[in-house]
C-alpha cells in the first residue's frame, strides 16, 4: 500500500461521510424548517386573531353606531384614538380600522392612520372578498400566501349582531412576518452548518484512525509476501482491528510452517509421482481398449433394445402407438390427475372399412388406414397421443382438455378425413367419432365404455358424425 493510495482511501472516506452528512443534514434541516415555520406561521395567525379580538373588546358599539349614523361627530375621534392606541401597543401591527358592510359594498368608518378615515381604495381585494363572504366570527387571511407574497396579513372580528353588524380589522406588518421567517432560516442554516462542521471533524479523526489500522495491516501483508517476519512493536489500538492484526499474525505464522511442510512433501510427492505416472500410462492404455470394446457392445445392445421397445409399443402399419401402449398412457394419465379428471378421449372408426377392403383390396385398405393415421398425427402435432386401437379403430388421448374442446377437435378431425386425398380416385373416406371426458373419481373402464357407446351412437346416427357422452347423456355434434 503506497502513500498515494492511503490518501485516496482517506479522501474517499471524507467524501462519503460528507455526502451522507449533507444528505442527512439537508433533509433534517428542511424538515425542521418546514415544521417550525408552519408552527410559527400558525402562532402568528393565532396572535393576530387575539389582537383583533382585543381591539374589538376595546371598542364601544354605541360609538360605532353613532359614527355610522352620523349622530355623534366626536364618536369618530374616540374610535380612531382607540385604534391608534392598539397599534402603538403592538409594534407588529401596521394599521387597524372599522368597516361597515353594506351589501355588495362597504364603508370604512375609522382607521388608525393619521386622518382617521380610509379612502375608497383603503381595503385590498382580498379584504373585500373576506367581507363579502360574511363575517360571523373572527377570521384571518391566508398567512402562508401572505408570507410567500411578502404582503400584509389581515384579521377580522365582528362587532355587534346582524343585520347591523360592524367589522373591526387589523393588519400585520409584512416586514415583521418576513423578519421572523428570515431569523428562522438563518437559525436553521446555522444549525445545519454547525452539524456539518462537527461531523467533518469527527469524520477526519475516524479516517485517520482507520488509516493507521490499514497501514499496519499493509506492512504485515508486505512482510508475508516477501517471506520476512511480521513487524513488531506496534502499539495496540484497542478495537476490532487489533484482533484482526493478531489473527493475521497467527495465520501468517501457520502459513510459513505449512509452506515448509509443503516443500518437503512436494519433493517426496514428485519422486512418487514419477513412478506412478509410468504405471498409470500402462493401465490407462489397457482400460481405454477395454472401455472402447465395452462401449461398442453397450451401444449395439441399446439399439436393439430401443428397436424392440419401439416395436412393442408401435403399430407396424400406421406408426402410431398400439393399444397396449395407449392403455399404459391412460393409466398414467389417471394416476397423474389423482382421480380429479383432467383429460378427454376420442374413439374413431373408419366407416364401411370392410366394404373398402372387399371392393379395392386389402392393400388399398392399409393405405387408407395409414392416411387416417397421418391426419391424426397432424392433429396431434408433436405429442404422441394417438394410437391404433384395433382394426379400423383409432384412439386419441387429449390431456388437460375439456369435453367441449375435445368435441371441437373431433369435428376438426372428421372434416379433415372427409376431405383428405385417398389412394383411389373417387374413393371417399369418413369416420365416426365418440367423445368422452373422464369425471372426477370415475373408473377408467367406465369412461372407455361411455366413449365406445358414443361411437356406436354415431354409427347408428348415419356415420360420419361426432357424438359426445356427458354422463349418461349423448349428444350429436
Amino acid at each position: 500500500m503506497t502513500g498515494g493510495s492511503v490518501l485516496t482511501i482517506k479522501r474517499r472516506l471524507l467524501l462519503s461521510h460528507l455526502a451522507v452528512i449533507l444528505l442527512g443534514a439537508g433533509a433534517l434541516g428542511a424538515y425542521m424548517y418546514w415544521a417550525v415555520s408552519n408552527q410559527m406561521l400558525d402562532a402568528v395567525a393565532q396572535r393576530l386573531l387575539d389582537n383583533v379580538r382585543l381591539v374589538e373588546s376595546a371598542l364601544s358599539l354605541d360609538d360605532i353606531r353613532a359614527l355610522g349614523d352620523r349622530a355623534d361627530s366626536s364618536a369618530g375621534d374616540r374610535i380612531a384614538g382607540r385604534l391608534r392606541a392598539a397599534v402603538r401597543l403592538n409594534a407588529d401591527l401596521a394599521s387597524a380600522y372599522v368597516v361597515e358592510p353594506l351589501g355588495d359594498s362597504q364603508r370604512v368608518l375609522a382607521t388608525s392612520v393619521a386622518d382617521g378615515r380610509g379612502g375608497p381604495d383603503f381595503l385590498s381585494f382580498e379584504e373585500v372578498g373576506m367581507l363579502r363572504g360574511g363575517i360571523d366570527r373572527a377570521v384571518v387571511s391566508d398567512i402562508r400566501s401572505a408570507a410567500s407574497e411578502r404582503a400584509e396579513l389581515t384579521a377580522f372580528a365582528p362587532i355587534g349582531a346582524a343585520p347591523h353588524a360592524y367589522v373591526v380589522g387589523v393588519r400585520l406588518n409584512a416586514d415583521s412576518l418576513q423578519r421572523s421567517l428570515n431569523l428562522l432560516r438563518l437559525s436553521t442554516l446555522g444549525a445545519i452548518l454547525f452539524g456539518v462542521l462537527l461531523a467533518l471533524v469527527l469524520s477526519r479523526l475516524l479516517a485517520e484512525q482507520l488509516q493507521r489500522r490499514i497501514r499496519a495491516l499493509g506492512e504485515r501483508c508486505r512482510a508475508l509476501a516477501a517471506g520476512e517476519p511480521s513487524p513488531t512493536g506496534q502499539p495496540p489500538i484497542g478495537d476490532e482491528f487489533d484482533r484482526v492484526i493478531a489473527d493475521f499474525d497467527a495465520t501468517a505464522q501457520r502459513l510459513r510452517e505449512a509452506s515448509a511442510q509443503r516443500e518437503a512433501a512436494l519433493t517426496a510427492l514428485t519422486q512418487a509421482n514419477a513412478q506412478l505416472e509410468s504405471r498409470v500410462e500402462e493401465r490407462t492404455r489397457a482400460i481405454e481398449d477395454a472401455t472402447h470394446q465395452l462401449k461398442s457392445e453397450i451401444e449395439n445392445r441399446l439399439q436393439v433394445e430401443a428397436l424392440l421397445a419401439e416395436a412393442a409399443l408401435t403399430d407396424g402399419l400406421t406408426g402410431l402407438l398400439n393399444r397396449r401402449a395407449m392403455l399404459e398412457m391412460l393409466v398414467q394419465a389417471v394416476m397423474a390427475s389423482r382421480g380429479n379428471g383432467g383429460f378427454s378421449m376420442i374413439l374413431a372408426d373408419v366407416d364401411h372399412f370392410k366394404h373398402i377392403n372387399d371392393q379395392h383390396g386389402h392393400g388399398i385398405g392399409d393405405q387408407v388406414l395409414a392416411a387416417v393415421a397421418r391426419e391424426l398425427e397432424l392433429l396431434q402435432g408433436d405429442n404422441r397421443h394417438a394410437a391404433r386401437w384395433g382394426g379400423e379403430e383409432f384412439f386419441i388421448l387429449l390431456p388437460n382438455t375439456t369435453l367441449m374442446e375435445a368435441c371441437r377437435r373431433a369435428e376438426e378431425l372428421r372434416v379433415r378425413i372427409e376431405r383428405m386425398v385417398t389412394p383411389v380416385r373417387g374413393l371417399r373416406v369418413t369416420v365416426s367419432l365418440g367423445v368422452a371426458e373422464i369425471q372426477p373419481g370415475e373408473v377408467l373402464d367406465d369412461c372407455l365404455k361411455r366413449c365406445d357407446q358414443a361411437l356406436y351412437r354415431a354409427k347408428d346416427a348415419g356415420r360420419n358424425a361426432v357424438v359426445a357422452a356427458r354422463g349418461n347423456v349423448f349428444a350429436t355434434i
